[in-house]
């Protein structure tokens, strides 16, 4: 959209993309500029809320240190050493290079990585990937929701349904498991206070007491990473009492003889010595779920960033939701199924376009079976109960990131050469930041380029750093969240606040550009609005007549589910794996010669280590006034925070001779950084919480690279390929073993202005 002269002032509704909760907000513009962001209390879902990060989102848009125009390196990589270049210039040479790799490599040598959401046309890399030919399209998925939808996929045959907001008055009990919705999800946390005031029962399961745990009825403080054994030990509460939805289970799941036989393994007093977590208290919590129905389970990151037990711990807790009777349930978890009518999901990226041959080669598919044959296999299953819709869940199995950085070092199974960085810093917030450097450092890496709004310590390792577009001069569009189309028929557009300013170009421009150098002009439409039209085309909708209006567009066609009339389907609902029914005991799985049941496995850094290590280490929570990698550069956020923190009991850092306010080396088997302390009675006097990876401290170029290796906490968390979830792929973040050593801070930071 173009705005006239006399646009150049007003009041615009945008959608604010400062975290995925796309809040309505208002943009007051004076003469080009924005001065001012209010919550816009016409807006049906959002009703007037702003947080700060949208609040102060024109802060971030305007602050010092926004790369304006393409940087080309012209000496050796971190030297910081660049040329300012035209966007034609730098887009024919990435182009040809782009295509000599292809050439001489093949097109799988080619990769992207991206970050998590920051604007509506985020992750359209792999629909540019998919057309090059290249499978080797990386996000977060991983360690981002990806574990909770596989596990509910792999039992019900869709997911997540974990973001569901409860219905107060008539949902029972709410369990916040590994989630701080307070401060992520702000939507739903409030709307858990207002089913908490009208009389649902809170649960809150985190080692951490946060302000969800200090509102709740019951808090279980388990042991970082136990919370598959956790969620086992409920199971076993739920069966051996006959808690469980007898109706449901008999008429709707499969396996549960297994599980029942499976489950006396973990009975309260086993699951309390893994846990930490008080018998009486784990009884108690699992009978007032299991009694208070409708309820929900709504589980977050904390659960998908656990490594090797992350999908056994969703899994776990999946068929806790199943069993409990609280599946697609009126108040509790509700199971829209994927849209009918709008085009989201693989289908928008194009994954019928990548020739089988270059899918099978995509990185972390042999090792990690759900990415590749268990892939296809739930895939069929999904299509089977959701309208012969396929690809719903290929944001789930992305190439393996940590086996994309062993490629560019061992060139194994085979060589990557060039990578796309997209809003994204690997350096920062990819596990293991040493071997991440390894790679991005590799004279093996030919290419590297890196698109974003700041030369963060991964883009001062770029060949080109290309200026990124703020969420303010995008348009936005969504069908769920992001290209997820986790909501049924839904959709909601607005134009942006703002034209792109200066040299910034959108991430749909980026591969709109590139694309039509690369033969893909046939699919990569003009404008951005275009585009989006031929996802609304089957609605009979359009980008302009959806963003004209305030809020989203939802069909009000059937939905799916046991509690839904289907007079559609004779035989009644099906669920979306293979035996149609919930399966407690995983076909797909069992198929793949992994545990057909969740269980529990101490991870083998913990058995190695321990004696070592004696604490145990969970990293990141999420504070409101923070969303991923820009946070620390703003003043505001610096002000409140000025220093990445690590917390531990009292009684720990007497024992250490650490007082609260000195700086202390965190040091696990992988690595160490330096926090300062803070001393918080409410931890488990074995358990350290680190802040989540920290950056600009100093001067961006080497050897400095913004103070990285001294503050960033992925330096200490683990990504070996041999400790991931042996089934998707997902790297430790949290519950690694770790100890503390008082030291001082090698060099003052200085904090930005």
């Amino acid at each position: 959209m173009t705005l006239s002269t006399q646009e150049m002032t007003a009041v615009r509704p945008v959608t604010c993309c400062s975290c995925s909760q796309q809040c309505g907000v208002l943009a007051h513009v004076e003469e080009g500029r924005i001065t001012r962001i209010s919550g816009d209390a016409a807006h049906p879902v959002s009703q007037g809320f702003i947080c700060i990060k949208g609040r102060r989102a024109a802060e971030l848009h305007y602050q010092d240190g926004r790369v304006h125009w393409p940087l080309k390196r012209t000496g050796r990589r971190g030297a910081g050493a660049w040329q300012r270049v035209a966007w034609d210039e730098a887009l024919d040479d990435i182009a040809t290079r782009l295509q000599t790799l292809k050439q001489q490599h093949g097109p799988e040598s080619v990769a992207v990585t991206f970050g998590t959401f920051h604007g509506a046309d985020w992750g359209l890399g792999e629909r540019f990937l998919n057309l090059f030919g290249s499978p080797n399209s990386a996000g977060q998925d991983k360690i981002c929701s990806g574990p909770t939808a596989m596990a509910e996929a792999l039992t019900y045959g869709y997911g997540p349904t974990s973001h569901t907001s409860p219905i107060p008055g008539l949902t029972q009990c709410i369990v916040l498991w590994g989630m701080r919705p307070s401060a992520s999800l702000p939507l739903l946390w409030k709307q858990i206070v207002k089913a908490h005031r009208q009389g649902a029962t809170l649960i809150v399961i985190d080692p951490h007491y946060t302000t969800e745990a200090k509102r709740a009825d019951l808090w279980l403080q388990l042991r970082p990473g136990t919370d598959a054994a956790l969620a086992l030990g409920w199971l076993s509460v739920l069966i051996e009492e006959e808690l469980y939805d007898r109706e449901f289970v008999e008429q709707y799941t499969t396996g549960f003889d297994a599980l029942q036989q499976h489950v006396a393994a973990y009975p309260p007093q086993r699951a309390a010595e893994l846990t930490w977590v008080p018998q009486e208290l784990l009884v108690k919590a699992a009978r007032l779920f299991a009694r208070s129905r409708p309820g929900l389970i709504n589980s977050g990151n904390g659960v998908c960033q656990l490594g090797p037990t992350s999908l056994q711990s969703a899994r776990a807790i999946a068929s806790l939701v199943a069993i409990s009777g609280n599946l697609d349930r009126e108040g509790g978890h509700c199971l829209t199924g994927p849209p009918r009518q709008v085009v989201a999901n693989g289908d928008v990226m194009l994954m019928d376009r990548l020739p089988a041959e270059q899918w099978r080669k995509r990185l972390g598919r042999d090792r990690y079976r759900l990415l590749g044959d268990g892939y296809k296999r739930l895939d069929a299953a999904l299509a089977s109960a959701w309208y012969d819709k396929h690809h719903l869940l290929s944001w789930t199995a992305s190439a393996h990131e940590p086996s994309l950085w062993q490629a560019i070092t061992q060139g194994e199974p085979y060589p990557v050469k060039g990578l796309i960085v997209q809003h994204h810093n690997p350096l920062g917030g990819s596990g293991n930041a040493r071997r991440v450097e390894q790679a991005l450092r590799s004279a093996n890496l030919e290419l590297l380029v890196v698109h974003d709004l700041f030369l963060s310590p991964t883009a001062q390792l770029a060949d080109y750093v290309l200026p990124a577009c703020h969420w303010l001069e995008k348009p936005s569009f969504s069908t769920g969240l992001g290209y997820m189309g986790t909501a049924g028929d839904y959709a909601v557009a607005g134009w942006g606040a703002l034209e792109p300013e200066q040299g910034h170009r959108s991430d749909y421009a980026l591969w709109r550009d590139l694309g039509r150098r690369l033969g893909q002009e046939a699919d990569w439409p003009e404008t951005v609005e275009e585009f989006w039209d031929t996802c609304l085309r089957p609605a009979g909708l359009s980008f302009h007549t959806l963003a004209r209006q305030r809020g989203p567009w939802r069909s009000a066609g059937p939905r799916y589910g046991k509690f839904v009339d289907r007079s559609d389907q004779d035989e009644g609902p099906r669920f979306g794996t293979p035996s149609g029914r919930v399966e407690l005991r995983s076909a797909i799985l069992a198929e793949l010669d992994y545990p057909a049941l969740p269980v529990y496995e101490e991870p083998a850094i913990f058995t190695r280590w321990s004696t070592d290590y004696p604490l145990v280490l969970t990293t990141g929570g999420r504070v409101i006034e923070g969303f991923h990698q820009n946070s620390q550069q703003m003043p505001w956020f610096r002000k409140k925070y000025p220093h990445p923190e690590v917390q531990l009991h009292p009684r720990a850092a007497a024992e250490l001779g650490i007082e609260d306010g000195t700086w202390i080396s965190i040091e696990t088997p992988i690595g160490s950084v330096q926090h300062v302390a803070r001393l918080n009675a409410t931890l488990h006097p074995r358990v350290v919480q680190a802040d989540r990876w920290w950056y600009p401290e100093r001067s961006g170029h080497d050897p400095e690279l913004y103070g990285l290796w001294e503050t960033n906490i992925n330096v200490c968390t683990d990504d070996d390929p041999a400790q991931c979830d042996p089934m998707m792929g997902t790297w430790l973040l949290r519950g690694l073993p770790c100890r503390l050593v008082k030291t001082e801070p090698a060099t003052p930071p200085v904090l930005p202005q």
